[in-house]
């Protein structure tokens, strides 16, 4: 089969459909009639001879060579998405696109080196880099980098998996918060509010799991309330119904307006651990991808002078020097 201009127009129809889970949702995707998408499916399958997919009153599932189809429709695609990105590398400057995911609420941590590394990329001369922010769950972050749908992430990984590049670049510090309503907040510290901090209703956070639970000496029963983002656990606290950790950096503004509590303060806290991530192996990454990868690392010897506590004595005494030659030999 030689591909066409009409054929790539159809493929990304079949994509379009099977990411939306059907016909009917794909219309708003494809701002297209769906009819008219129905019609250039069956355009497709005439043109590759065999059925893609069932459709009708049991609803829309792929047949066992669509399936297959559509896991080769996706590899093409970013093919041609990395091809386009190299073409325009041979450009003069940097130029492309550059895709970074980030977990959630991280704008109010004064030791996360991702804003301060945009703006030092945003000032190399001859920078025509277009970037895509997205923010993302732990979890979705490694799925899209394994997918290549983003080049680099930030954020806090409890596990690490096989084809992606762990770069430990600081410590972000948790406390044990409740709302100033909650039963806790009036008790003083001693044994009685450890006691009750043990029984409370807790929220955690589904990517940390029961790693937050340590610090506060009690088991899973006590866990009402599980969520995938810290803004999630900050509304859950909010309601005076549960306690959990929030990180310091984003409940500081809460404690001083005395609108939450932290319980415990220098005993009920944690640390996670912050991380750069990019794909394992990867000899020659783009030139928007290393420049900003560089751009960080000099961000990064400049935050760990300034907010040393928060990097972590570990961390000073591992290999952690993110020099771009490093990031890019994982």
């Amino acid at each position: 089969m030689v591909i066409s201009d009409i054929d790539l127009r159809l493929l990304r129809v079949f994509r379009a459909v099977v990411e939306a889970g059907g016909f009917s949702n794909a219309q708003a995707l494809l701002n297209i009639s769906q009819s008219t998408i129905s019609t250039q499916m069956s355009q497709l399958e005439t043109r590759l001879g065999f059925t893609l997919c069932y459709r009708g009153r049991s609803g829309f599932r792929l047949t066992e060579q669509g399936d297959l189809m559509y896991r080769q429709v996706v590899q093409l695609f970013q093919s041609l998405q990395q091809f386009q990105l190299q073409a325009e590398e041979l450009k003069c400057g940097l130029s492309g696109h550059l895709r970074i995911g980030i977990i959630d609420s991280i704008i109010t941590d004064p030791a996360c080196p991702v804003s301060p590394a945009l703006a030092e990329f945003s000032r190399r001369p001859n920078n025509a880099v277009r970037i895509s922010l997205e923010v993302l769950s732990p979890q979705e972050l490694e799925t899209q980098l394994l997918d290549k749908s983003i080049d680099v992430a930030f954020g806090i990984f409890c596990s690490q998996l096989p084809g992606l590049c762990y770069k430990p670049l600081y410590r972000e510090r948790d406390v044990l918060v409740c709302h100033r309503d909650h039963p806790l907040a009036a008790m003083a510290p001693g044994p009685a509010l450890t006691r009750e901090i043990s029984r409370a209703r807790k929220v955690i956070r589904t990517f940390l799991g029961k790693q937050e639970l340590a610090p506060m000496n009690t088991d899973s029963d006590t866990i009402f309330a599980t969520v995938a983002n810290v803004e999630a656990a900050a509304l859950l606290i909010q309601s005076g119904a549960y306690i959990g950790f929030l990180p310091e950096h984003y409940v500081q503004h809460w404690i001083k307006r005395g609108e939450m509590v932290a319980l415990l303060p220098g005993q009920c806290i944690r640390y996670s651990n912050f991380s750069l991530v990019t794909r394992a192996h990867n000899p020659a990454p783009s030139r928007s991808l290393a420049g900003f990868l560089e751009c960080v690392a000099v961000v990064h010897d400049e935050m760990r002078v300034r907010h040393g506590e928060a990097y972590g004595a570990q961390f000073a005494a591992a290999d952690v020097n993110i020099e771009s030659p490093l990031l890019n030999v994982c």
